[in-house]
């Protein structure tokens, strides 16, 4: 109890200090970054200072409430008063228990941290880059735009935290922690690049945390063959696909990074349908009508939303078991017969929301009769 008193009045303080700030014409980016640093400092240390998760997922309710009524009633302005739309500030304690869950669960307390600092400390250092020094912008979505530098400055510092603590405290060696380094740092920068709204907070921490458990005894070649497919399916879809601008730069870094998780989860088999589904929708109009004046209608959002029900079936595969491949087909043919019959009338990112939900419920009865 007394912990969490101390937790609570330190986050209150940092509250308090960020709007204090902002009223003396701090901008909101600003206050809004200091929040997330100053945060990460103070939630790093749970996994020290608390036993049970049980604690924590009072503490993630009870400050997800506060942002999440703050916002509503246009409180706490210090975070929340963004130009974007952006959920993030709710995602964020979310967040912080499903890591300390995971982390108890892996009793590895140090991966927790790394995923902490990488979402408190990368994220905010490359947003105040990004805004003071970015030069070199890049769509992610119409009307929402990133820098080159922000997303440079993200990667450097998420390779430094993950490989200065993995090597000061595991036993994975020095070489191993370099590349398992790479590996996140590479993965977690496109995720901040290309994640909307917010998403971020959510996908970065656990996303982290899933691979380093997935790497808690890696070898030499093992990584190295993982960061090797990454790169080569990163630098494939870029080449197949970036020249006819059909689709733009930031749905083809997150076609790469998802044929790579689709790989990583269930082998080769599976990264080559969707990689052959990937290049048929680029070389025909089978299932996008689209032409070069509409690139920028297929960037991340339809990208997300004609491939979450695949990754869900990936991952499904992966810690349920059992045999995915028909399910995982008849998930990628269901999104195309839905998108090519305009089932959406027009409306592509809502359709696709739709297409999804259509999807995974025949994911699931196909699950189930397979099973």
């Amino acid at each position: 109890m007394l912990n969490i008193m101390i937790v609570s009045v330190i986050f209150l303080a940092i509250f308090i200090i960020a709007e204090v700030w902002r009223k003396f014409g701090a901008p909101t980016e600003v206050t809004r970054k200091f929040v997330h640093f100053a945060g990460a400092f103070v939630t790093i240390f749970f996994p020290f200072i608390f036993k049970s998760h049980w604690t924590v997922l009072l503490l993630a309710v009870v400050f997800g409430g506060i942002m999440f009524f703050t916002k509503k009633f246009g409180f706490l302005q210090s975070v929340h008063d963004v130009e974007r739309k952006s959920d993030g500030a709710i995602y964020h304690p979310i967040a912080i228990y499903i890591c300390f869950l995971y982390s108890q669960i892996l009793n590895q307390p140090w991966f927790y941290v790394i995923s902490i600092l990488i979402l408190g400390v990368s994220d905010a250092v490359a947003a105040l880059v990004g805004k003071s020094y970015g030069m070199n912008e890049y769509i992610v979505e119409v009307g929402s735009k990133k820098t080159f530098e922000g997303s440079f400055t993200f990667f450097l510092t998420s390779f430094l935290i993950t490989h200065l603590i993995l090597l000061l405290t595991t036993s994975v060696g020095r070489l191993e922690t370099v590349l398992v380094a790479l590996l996140i740092a590479i993965i977690m920068t496109i995720f901040e690049s290309v994640s909307l709204k917010g998403a971020d907070n959510l996908f970065i921490p656990i996303g982290t945390m899933f691979i380093l458990s997935k790497n808690i005894h890696p070898t030499l070649g093992g990584i190295a063959f993982q960061l090797a497919v990454l790169v080569a399916f990163l630098a494939g879809y870029l080449i197949v696909m970036f020249p006819y601008k059909r689709v733009g730069f930031s749905g083809i870094v997150l076609l790469g990074l998802i044929n790579y998780i689709i790989w990583a989860l269930l082998g080769n088999i599976y990264a080559v349908i969707l990689f052959a589904f990937a290049f048929l929708c680029q070389k025909t109009n089978l299932v996008l009508n689209y032409n070069c004046e509409e690139a920028d209608a297929y960037r991340v959002k339809p990208v997300f939303y004609i491939l979450a029900v695949p990754v869900i079936c990936a991952f499904l595969g992966d810690f349920i078991g059992g045999n995915i491949i028909y399910p995982f087909i008849a998930s990628i043919i269901c999104e195309g017969f839905i998108i090519k019959t305009k089932f959406f009338n027009g409306d592509l990112n809502k359709g696709l929301i739709v297409t999804s939900i259509i999807s995974m419920i025949i994911l699931g009865a196909a699950y189930v009769f397979i099973r």
